[in-house]
């Protein structure tokens, strides 16, 4: 298999359940970098046995984490991943072909195909889900928008990876996902207090219905069965979370100020 001028980016934490698959499937890249934030479990242990540089860094949030591992990456690209997702056999071909010779842009996004309890979804806003993965080193800085940062290309121009998926295994099941989602509400909501952001009655009668609606109806999550159903209704209720904790942050700073 040849090697890739690739430098892949994983951020981790007690992540012994999945980096194996991930790193397996990204012996393609030249280096595999982890940026590991106090792991207790066997996540380092793992990436050590694949040749993993890990990097060990306290938590500073999703973004500035991914940041940092890009920027010790000693490859001219970056393929910046989480733990829980994997480079498909389709996708490591596609690669090879266009690395072939140097990629006449500065970063691809990559479709990514969501699984949910080891079922593929095949719609509810999961799929087709375009995101840009791959980049120059130098061209791409992720953002602050807790928990789910978005990675912003600076300058230069893109295009789409076709013929090939990156599997993401999001939830074994309900109750997972229902966890998850109020750990990332509680972050979410704390990253838009620094911000200064307020929650308005709006935001708490109409954003969690919507959040459903447009999951389940306009993006055609009932096509997805039951798991179509809990997502949509999971994403109405984290919605509806994560505004309702703001708005609480607001009012208990507002009585701090009073007293």
């Amino acid at each position: 298999m040849p090697m890739l001028p690739i430098s892949l980016v994983v951020i981790t934490f007690n992540e012994e359940a999945n980096i194996e698959r991930c790193l397996r499937s990204a012996q393609c890249c030249a280096e595999r970098i982890v940026v590991d934030s106090g792991s207790t479990d066997r996540t380092l242990d793992i990436s050590r046995s694949f040749g993993a540089t890990i990097l060990h860094r306290a938590w500073t949030g999703y973004g500035d984490q991914k940041n940092y591992g890009t920027q010790q990456a000693s490859q001219p690209w970056v393929l910046c991943i989480d733990a829980d997702e994997e480079i498909s056999d389709a996708m490591r071909e596609r690669l090879i072909e266009t690395f072939a010779e140097d990629p006449s842009c500065d970063a691809f996004e990559i479709n990514r195909r969501n699984f949910y309890a080891g079922k593929a979804i095949a719609h509810s806003g999961w799929y087709p889900q375009w995101k840009l993965f791959l980049y120059r080193k130098g061209k791409v800085e992720w953002d602050d928008a807790e928990p789910h940062p978005l990675p912003v290309l600076r300058h230069g121009r893109k295009r789409r990876l076709h013929d090939g998926d990156l599997y993401h295994y999001t939830y074994s099941g309900v109750r997972q996902h229902i966890q998850k989602n109020f750990a990332f509400a509680v972050g979410s909501a704390a990253a838009m207090h620094r911000k200064g952001r307020t929650a308005t009655t709006f935001d708490l009668v109409f954003r969690g219905p919507w959040a459903f609606f447009r999951a389940y109806v306009m993006q055609r999550g009932f096509l997805d069965g039951f798991y179509g159903l809990v997502i949509a209704t999971v994403a109405g209720w984290y919605t509806f979370t994560k505004y309702a904790l703001l708005r609480e942050l607001t009012m208990t700073q507002a009585t701090h100020h009073d007293h």
